[in-house]
């Protein structure tokens, strides 16, 4: 052999070694287990009659016993998609760049994080949120419609149970097979109706004042709310009609949000929120700035609608260029306009013809105000004493008193009061049958022939 083929097999058997070495470095190190020692371990010594030569055989009485070595993969924790990995490539592949993946555009698909991260057609995950809308839509329903069927079962319930033989709680006998049930809330008599969602009040000569009907009452567990016609209704007929848009909302401002720019009753509302036609914000209007800036809930326009009129301008002798009230000419002795003394806002602005004051336009015109609850400012003026010494006088003549309505002592009916005129005799009686429904057909009034 020649000292070249010699040198070529040295070579061949040295670059096998270093495989074989290599080899055996990557791979993992298999886990060994020293056998279980002592009694009931499961593990019998080599002997006479012990079978096969340390051999490990399972104990009942050892639950907890070493687990067998059999090798096992490692776990890969590490579960994040690599893209274009220069790991094991060739040499001539490392040297060059990496090429892009290729990215779907953003209108082709959507990234949805639930609870997994996907990602999306735009076409099957629109035909999915709209399936799953109507969905959650029909759940909804029939959950509400189980919640109004237990609730008029509830109160149904209440009165039969109160019921002796053929007469009815609370109500004489009656020659029709419905039975009709009466109940008394703060003294006030109703009668069930509509299948236990209405509760209709029975007027005497006593009390005709719809007011007296307490704004809600609970009757077996169940609420209810005051009607404007002194009625009370299921508080889940009064939802479903909220639900349902059927309350019809006011042309007029609201008093809340047009004065302070926010109103607690959101958009059970009745009346309009303009976020266009609020009050000036009093910090600007002084100083010209506000804190708040853009994040500010008032108006920061100084227009004739929210800016109160100048009271040196009125007599004639403004000098201040930079005056930032209102200059119109309104005749000093005008009365102050209501709507800007109680919300802030007027809408007839510059055209109208009475005083824009940040005073309380009862206090300011007669020189009296009844409602004990007023915030508006109480100017004392030599015109409103005499307005007001006056207006005693006339009440001492007459000798009458003129209680306001705050003095009451129930809460009148307000704007927060369901409008019975909503609720049609279908939604009152959903679900009921025909044994019921001459119940459907009385009326809020008493007909006269």
């Amino acid at each position: 052999m020649s000292e070249e083929a010699e040198l070529r097999a040295k070579i061949a058997a040295l670059s096998g070694r270093i495989n074989q070495q290599r080899q055996v470095g990557s791979a993992p190190p298999t886990p060994t287990y020293p056998p279980p020692a002592g009694r009931g371990s499961g593990y019998y010594p080599t002997g006479r009659g012990a079978g096969w030569a340390g051999q490990y055989v399972p104990d009942r009485y050892a639950p907890y016993h070493q687990p067998r070595a059999y090798p096992h993969k490692p776990v890969h924790r590490n579960r994040t998609l690599v893209v274009n990995s220069s790991v094991g490539a060739p040499a001539s592949q490392q040297s060059s760049p990496a090429t892009p993946a290729v990215t779907p555009s953003s209108s082709q698909w959507v990234s949805k994080r639930d609870r997994h991260m996907q990602l999306i057609n735009t076409a099957v995950y629109d035909q999915k949120t709209q399936q799953r809308q109507l969905e959650i839509e029909a759940t909804e329903q029939e959950r509400q419609r189980l919640r109004d069927v237990k609730e008029k079962a509830k109160v149904i319930k209440a009165f039969q149970a109160h019921s002796t033989g053929s007469t009815p709680y609370g109500a004489a006998s009656s020659a029709s097979t419905a039975a009709v049930h009466d109940i008394q809330i703060n003294n006030l008599r109703f009668r069930v109706a509509a299948d236990g969602s209405k509760l209709i009040r029975m007027f005497d000569d006593s009390n005709t004042d719809p007011g007296a009907t307490p704004k809600s009452a609970k009757v077996a567990g169940v609420t209810f709310h005051r009607s404007k016609n002194g009625n009370l209704y299921r508080a889940g007929l009064v939802k479903k009609s909220l639900r349902d848009n059927n309350i019809k909302k006011s042309s007029e401002l609201c008093s809340m949000f047009t004065s302070t720019g926010m109103c607690a009753n959101g958009n059970r509302c009745h009346y309009t929120h303009d976020p266009n036609k609020t009050a000036i914000c009093k910090d600007f209007l002084r100083t010209g700035r506000c804190v708040a800036g853009e994040a500010c809930n008032l108006s920061h326009e100084s227009t004739p609608h929210r800016v109160p009129a100048c009271t040196h301008f009125l007599r004639g002798n403004c000098t201040n260029p930079d005056c930032r009230y209102a200059h119109v000419a309104v005749n000093p002795s005008a009365p102050v306009c209501r709507a800007f003394g109680t919300i802030g806002y007027c809408e007839k602005g510059a055209d109208c013809t009475e005083r824009h004051m940040f005073e309380c336009p009862d206090y300011a015109n007669t020189g009296v105000c009844r409602n004990k609850k007023c915030r508006l400012p109480h100017v004392d003026t030599a015109g409103n004493l005499r307005k007001a010494k006056l207006a005693e006088a006339k009440t001492e003549e007459g000798n009458t008193s003129d209680l306001s309505s705050d003095e009451e002592s129930y809460d009148g009916i307000d704007y927060d009061d369901v409008d019975s005129d909503n609720f049609s005799d279908n939604e009152v009686m959903g679900g009921t049958e025909e044994r019921d429904h001459e119940l459907a057909q009385q009326q809020d009034y008493v007909g006269f022939s």
